[in-house]
């Protein structure tokens, strides 16, 4: 880390947001609106798509987020029903959040900069998705024993990026080996993953409204692809208590679209610097014409977040104040999170490297 960017970090005030859903929140899944979800739920929605009688609560049934109530959504909130999310922790996620947020750290130890460890591996996978291989890379823990089970974590890159570009720069793998031989952080299986799904072509050519709707193709990708593959290869621990998302610019811009898609998969979510379009948004590139509605920008019940974590630079030249949006979008939804604004920050691993040290030592320990 240069001496810019230890500044910017000793300077940096830290701002955080705690927002509390209310009882009057939609609870997911509860279509009739009694305050829970059971059969009950799956009668009444499947009595209004037959007979358009009733009134579901399209922000608790619309569990695909696309905006209408369909037969997807019916069988999803089956599946809800049938298999209701773990509560695996006697921590709830308000007090968890603050408690990480009252541990946070502004500078990364030089130890742990320097800390190197654990074992690196490239693979490939056949994506459904795609409907061709694509890479990633996968590191293992120092002391890593097949034996064990260990929950797993996936980083998501940057546009034009790929499995590649997360590797450098932001000290992910230095701070998981660093945090884990110290026994600060759980010992994990970390993923950079490569976003970029598109059946046509590898690679993308540029930033436009062409090319994005393949980056939210990873969504898919990556639970009936990725996914799939890392628990059958590698001795992974499952659920969302044990899975965590998290990426820079547009990785972390589909790390909350993912997250907030999946919350019944993903625990632990964390979006450094995002990119806009998750929501409609207009940037410098282009108009975004958002992959979910405004009000559906939010995590509740049954699937509050472990951690939801984002940051911003003030002085990104790239994403603006587009971070800040996002966490105000989440306040005015009553979703709790931390948002960490770092005054002076840019686009760079100079407001992600602490950033990611903090979300990884606070992993899989709710």
């Amino acid at each position: 880390m240069n001496m810019k960017h230890a500044a910017v970090l000793a300077a940096a005030l830290l701002t955080f947001c705690t927002a509390v859903c209310p009882a009057s929140a939609a609870v997911r899944g509860d279509a009739d609106r009694n305050g829970s979800t059971d059969r009950n739920d799956a009668r009444y929605l499947t009595e209004w798509l037959l007979k358009e009688s009733g009134s579901p609560d399209l922000a608790a049934a619309d569990l695909d987020a696309n905006g209408r109530l369909d037969a997807a959504d019916l069988s999803l909130l089956k599946a809800l029903i049938l298999n209701p999310p773990a509560q695996h922790s006697s921590t709830d996620p308000k007090a968890y959040m603050e408690q990480v947020r009252s541990n946070w750290v502004q500078q990364v130890p030089q130890n742990i900069q320097n800390a190197r460890g654990g074992e690196l591996t490239h693979i490939t996978y056949f994506s459904q998705k795609a409907n061709k291989e694509k890479g990633a890379h996968v590191w293992l823990p120092p002391g890593y024993d097949p034996a064990k089970q260990y929950p797993v974590f996936y980083v998501n890159h940057g546009i034009q990026g790929n499995e590649y570009t997360m590797l450098n720069g932001f000290g992910i793998m230095e701070s998981a080996a660093g945090l884990i031989e110290a026994g600060e952080a759980e010992p994990m299986i970390i993923v950079f993953t490569f976003m970029y799904t598109n059946p046509n072509k590898d690679n993308c050519d540029g930033i436009n409204a062409q090319e994005v709707p393949y980056y939210d193709a990873f969504l898919d990708d990556l639970t009936g692809s990725l996914m799939p593959y890392i628990e059958s290869h590698y001795p992974c621990k499952t659920g969302r208590e044990n899975t965590a998302i998290g990426g820079f610019s547009m990785g972390g811009r589909e790390s909350l679209y993912i997250g907030i898609m999946r919350p019944d998969l993903f625990g632990y979510i964390a979006a450094s610097s995002p990119a806009p379009g998750v929501v409609p948004a207009r940037d410098n590139f282009m108009e975004h014409v958002g992959s979910i509605r405004e009000e559906q920008f939010r995590m509740s019940e049954p699937y509050l977040p472990y951690l939801l974590m984002i940051t911003g630079g003030t002085a990104d030249g790239m994403v603006g104040d587009f971070p800040e949006q996002y966490h105000n979008l989440l306040a005015r939804n009553n979703t709790d999170h931390i948002w960490v604004s770092v005054p002076g920050g840019g686009h760079d691993g100079g407001v992600g490297t602490p950033f990611f040290y903090n979300f990884i030592r606070a992993l899989f320990k709710a």
